[in-house]
Order: structure tokens, then C-alpha cells, then sequence
């Protein structure tokens, strides 16, 4: 099986909540772009709102629904916003879990991600699974699927 082949995990970022969240930011963009079309007042600004709401949409889109992860009998490959990368089961040596704080100091919540270490030494922050500490349950059940492929498919006999 090659690395295009699809894997026996895919994990993707967001769930049905951000699809429907992305959906309504469009939805919003689109309806403030027909009122300024429709020459309401203060059409001009309707028409910054659409283009505002309308780029966030898309950034919001393309940087959260783009997040991939597969795993199978060739290995790990993954996907950030802009390439595919590739890991051979051999090359990782385990998944860790890593508790990360939010980046701003007035949000007291922690997100969970997950760690790849690899031969070298070297990490790699894979970009799913990535989830609110609410939903550790979840996340626990994937990095259990990661770890079980890992010990199916490494030659490694000390396989995590």
C-alpha cells in the first residue's frame, strides 16, 4: 500500500460544530454582501462586513478543515494548511500527549496535542488530534489507535 493510498485512521481537525459554525460565518458574509448590493443604508459598510466576515470564513476554513491525519501499513503521513508530510512507523520511537496552555493568559483553558518522537531525538507536532481538555475521553481513544497501528505495523519490537 503506498502513502496514497487511504489509511486505516483518519483523523480530522474540528468536528460537526466548527462545519456548521464555518457555514454560518459564509452564510453571514453572503447575506451582508446582498444587502449592500441591494443598496440598503450604509450599503458600503455592509459591503467591508461581506469582505471581512467572507476572508475569515475562508482563512478559518482552510486553516482548521485542512488538518489531517492517516496512519497505516506504510506509515504516518499528515496535513498542515499547505503539504502532506510522511513518517515511517520505523522512524517514530512513540506518541506522547502534551497538555498546552491557551496562548492568551485571560483564557484558562488547556488544549491536548499530540507529539511525535522520533529516532533523531527531533518532534513533531502533529496537527490532530488537537482538542479542548474537555474532550480528553476522545483524545485518549486516538492516541490509543495511533499507538496500536504503530505496534502493528513498526519492526520494532520495543514498539510502544
Amino acid at each position: 500500500m503506498s502513502m496514497t493510498d487511504h489509511g486505516e485512521l483518519s483523523l480530522r481537525s474540528g468536528g460537526k460544530s466548527l462545519r456548521v459554525a464555518i457555514a454560518l460565518s459564509a452564510l453571514a458574509a453572503i447575506a451582508a454582501g446582498v444587502a449592500a448590493g441591494l443598496g440598503v443604508a450604509q450599503a458600503e459598510k455592509w459591503g467591508i462586513l461581506s469582505g471581512v466576515i467572507g476572508v475569515a470564513t475562508v482563512a478559518v476554513a482552510l486553516t482548521m478543515l485542512g488538518r489531517r491525519v492517516e496512519a497505516g501499513p506504510a506509515g504516518l503521513r499528515f496535513r498542515t494548511v499547505l503539504r502532506w508530510h510522511r513518517l515511517e512507523w520505523d522512524e517514530i520511537v512513540s506518541f506522547e500527549d502534551v497538555r498546552v496552555a491557551a496562548s492568551d493568559p485571560r483564557l484558562h483553558s488547556t488544549n491536548l496535542r499530540v507529539v511525535v518522537e522520533l529516532r533523531g531525538g527531533a518532534v513533531v507536532w502533529l496537527p490532530v488530534p488537537y482538542v479542548d481538555a474537555a474532550d480528553v475521553r476522545s483524545f485518549e481513544e486516538q492516541i490509543a489507535q495511533l499507538r496500536a497501528l504503530r505496534r502493528r505495523y513498526s519492526r520494532d519490537i520495543s514498539a510502544q
